[in-house]
């Protein structure tokens, strides 16, 4: 934890938000992990942007929520606007928000239902939304790493050279933002064709998920097509190595891996849709750990994703979002 407390500086170096701004640090934490949220909000201050601070500790969904569902009590719409009301978001995880510990059964839907008119309200209509995930013990074993591994592998990759970063997207953007087709190929012998015209390519240089480091598109929902070599997928939790996907009218036909073809045929078909191409650029990921929120940001890598597409430019709506990180013998802009 030491490590990614030296680097909060240069995390908010890296950050969009401009001298005069506010913006909302929203804290999934405790008392006891205080430190990070004030050295983050302390390192905002000394740029000229102003701090507000919000809690979601377990205690206040245990202590709060819990007893506001209990006396058949919603968010207050004040409370719920007071949020909305900032364009700039930062949402800091300490951990992943899940079921309160004492949960009845018969809660968890209006429980869920509290957690998505807090997600919209710190989401919908922003500016800027950005996701900082510490890398805690919690955090790690979400991950499928131990521990060690995954601070080294996010620390790492949050301690690149932001203006450096910035410009290397730029630079990547400009080469590509006026194609209409992409090629890609893998293995040798197998290409993936990707129809991105009229699509907008959108840059996470400091101002998406955390870590930062890529340029990525939308392509057209209904018309990729062919094969794609991935050489490390993980379903949930368990990883796979070598799988062939293959791609018609924009849809996961099928895999050459029983437990992923299975996965997907479980569920509705906008899982299913390839929604994104992306390209790594930041040079601090070293390697590949099958955990692709890291791994989707090294330089000299590629990405697709099936499911949600619709918040950056697409048209598929859906509640699930899954990325997949390969390095590809060619991709062809065209």
């Amino acid at each position: 934890m030491m490590k990614f407390l030296d680097l909060i500086p240069n995390i908010c170096e890296g950050l969009p938000f401009k001298e005069g701004e506010s913006v909302l640090l929203n804290f999934w934490g405790d008392q006891a992990d205080q430190a990070v949220l004030e050295l983050l909000a302390e390192n905002l201050a000394t740029k000229g942007i102003a701090p507000y601070e919000h809690y979601c500790s377990h205690a206040f969904f245990e202590r709060v929520v819990l007893n506001l569902i209990h006396h058949d009590k919603k968010f207050p719409q004040e409370y719920l606007d007071y949020l909305s009301s900032f364009k700039h978001v930062l949402d800091i995880f300490m951990y992943t928000p899940s079921l309160p510990k004492g949960i009845h059964e018969s809660a968890i839907p209006l429980f869920q239902n509290y957690l998505r008119e807090l997600f919209r309200a710190l989401t919908d209509d922003k500016e800027h939304y950005i996701q900082l995930t510490v890398p805690t013990q919690v955090n790690s074993l979400r991950t499928g790493m131990d521990p060690q591994t995954y601070e080294s592998a996010l620390c790492n990759a949050l301690s690149v050279n932001f203006p450096e970063l910035k410009k290397a997207c730029k630079e990547k953007l400009e080469s590509v933002e006026h194609k209409e087709t992409i090629t890609i190929h893998t293995g040798q012998e197998y290409a993936l064709t990707l129809d991105i015209s009229t699509r907008q390519w959108f840059v996470d240089d400091g101002c998406g998920d955390f870590p930062p480091g890529e340029i990525y598109i939308a392509p057209k929902e209904n018309k990729s097509h062919g094969d794609l070599l991935i050489p490390i997928v993980n379903l949930q939790g368990q990883i796979y190595e070598d799988v062939l996907m293959t791609f018609k009218e924009g849809k996961l036909f099928g895999s050459s891996c029983q437990e992923i073809d299975d996965f997907f045929l479980q569920r509705p078909d906008s899982f299913r849709i390839l929604s994104e191409f992306g390209i790594g650029l930041n040079p601090e990921v070293k390697e590949l750990t099958g955990y692709t929120p890291i791994d989707e940001k090294a330089l000299g890598t590629y990405h697709i994703a099936l499911g949600m597409n619709h918040l950056f430019g697409g048209d598929n709506d859906c509640p699930f979002h899954m990325d997949f990180v390969f390095y590809a013998d060619d991709v062809v802009f065209s």
